[in-house]
């Protein structure tokens, strides 16, 4: 049993939005129907700091109440949620503490920057529910997904849900208050408290068999895709590595690159070298089993 990942369907843009892409174009210096480069991108974050931009952040700072939008400041609750979302700025549905406007309605594009990748997979999910009922097997992943929220946000923006597979995505400069020097540490603590969510350590052990793996390094970051279907997402050899370290994870393993292990100060868990699918040489990285 899998589900799709989330699409992000090209729905009719708000006013608002509809004069942010304007001024978009305007400030970048591309014409109607050009396409947007990485570049603009980074324009797009200038915006939110500046003009009209950082004039409705201050807007909506000044506003009640949290939570709000981690960006922009769009509140979600209390009486500014009645000014912010009709203007289209509401909850996420990739992190509830970031706004649709600032991640989904976000023009195609991106931009390279330093990111974390988490994966974490449910280990033997197939075979075990082979011929059997398809009801329990939702109800499972239903608390796996659960876990994951519980765990991940704020701090993640939780990619994709795959079938019985998370991906998490830590972006410092996306998020004000996350440090880049902090992602691999975050990221780790949230692997361990992961396995934990779902019954490592416990007295009665775990409800699924769960492996996580984890990388950071420059990933390309936006809206990939064309025309009316695009994700915000991020792809590059950062997520590809994460991927396959997970793969070589068995239940309650955590397995990260030798770039997380460094930024937690010292080596944690078990070197190894490990051959993963598509790189030339092995990957040296290191095992902790809970």
């Amino acid at each position: 049993m899998a589900e799709a990942p989330h699409r992000h369907a090209h729905s009719k843009p708000t006013l608002t939005q509809r004069m942010a892409v304007k001024r978009l174009r305007r400030e970048a210096g591309r014409q109607v129907g050009e396409p947007l480069a990485p570049e603009d991108w980074e324009v797009l974050w200038w915006m939110h700091e500046h003009g009209y931009g950082g004039l409705l952040t201050r807007l909506f700072r000044a506003l009640p109440s949290s939570p709000r939008c981690g960006l922009c400041g769009a509140p979600f609750a209390g009486p500014g949620r009645w000014i912010a979302g009709p203007l289209g700025f509401r909850a996420s549905r990739k992190n509830p503490t970031v706004c649709g406007m600032c991640v989904e309605a976000s023009p195609p594009g991106g931009m390279t920057q330093y990111t974390g990748v988490l994966f974490a997979d449910l280990r033997g999910f197939t075979a075990r529910f082979e011929g059997g009922d398809p009801r329990e097997a939702s109800l499972l992943l239903r608390r796996f997904y659960a876990s994951a929220e519980d765990v991940l946000f704020p701090d993640a923006v939780i990619d994709k849900l795959i079938g019985d597979e998370v991906m998490a995505l830590y972006l410092p400069d996306f998020k004000r208050e996350l440090a880049r020097e902090d992602v691999p540490a975050l990221m780790f603590r949230h692997a361990c408290e992961l396995l934990r969510s779902v019954g490592y350590g416990s007295a009665s052990g775990p409800f699924a068999a769960m492996g996580v793996g984890l990388d950071v390094g420059d990933a390309f970051v936006g809206n990939i895709g064309q025309r009316a279907l695009y994700d915000f997402t991020a792809v590059g050899d950062v997520v590809n590595t994460a991927s396959r370290l997970q793969g070589q994870a068995a239940g309650g393993e955590v397995v990260m690159s030798q770039r997380v292990a460094d930024g937690l100060g010292g080596p944690v868990g078990t070197r190894v070298e490990l051959e993963l699918k598509g790189k030339r040489e092995p990957e040296i990285a290191y095992r902790v089993v809970m």
